[in-house]
């Protein structure tokens, strides 16, 4: 009888092991496509961020372009008023006259 339980054993073990391959690989398959959403996730938000930092990128030059603007108008208007030069809205309107 003893040859008899060691075939029956080993064909058992075989079982068993087959079944935990299956495990393992049916597992790897799933944590495989587990890291596939999750960096589809993560590329979807680097892609937002990288349009939004476009974006900043944009309203940042355009405030850079104004202030540019705002210090050149400032020049201007401070050596206009050093050549003796008055701003119209500063000026008086002239008396106008009566009884025409």
């Amino acid at each position: 009888m003893a040859k008899t339980d060691k075939p029956v054993r080993l064909h058992a073990s075989r079982d068993v092991l087959a079944v935990i391959l299956i495990v393992a690989i049916l597992l790897s398959g799933l944590f495989t496509i587990r890291q596939s959403f999750v960096r589809l996730d993560t590329y979807t938000h680097l892609t937002e961020l990288r349009l939004q930092q476009d974006r900043e990128l944009s309203e940042y030059t355009r405030l850079l372009i104004e202030k540019e603007s705002l210090s050149s108008y400032a020049l201007v208007l401070s050596d206009a008023e050093a050549q003796g030069m008055v701003h119209p809205e500063k000026l008086k309107a002239p008396a106008q006259e009566v009884g025409h």
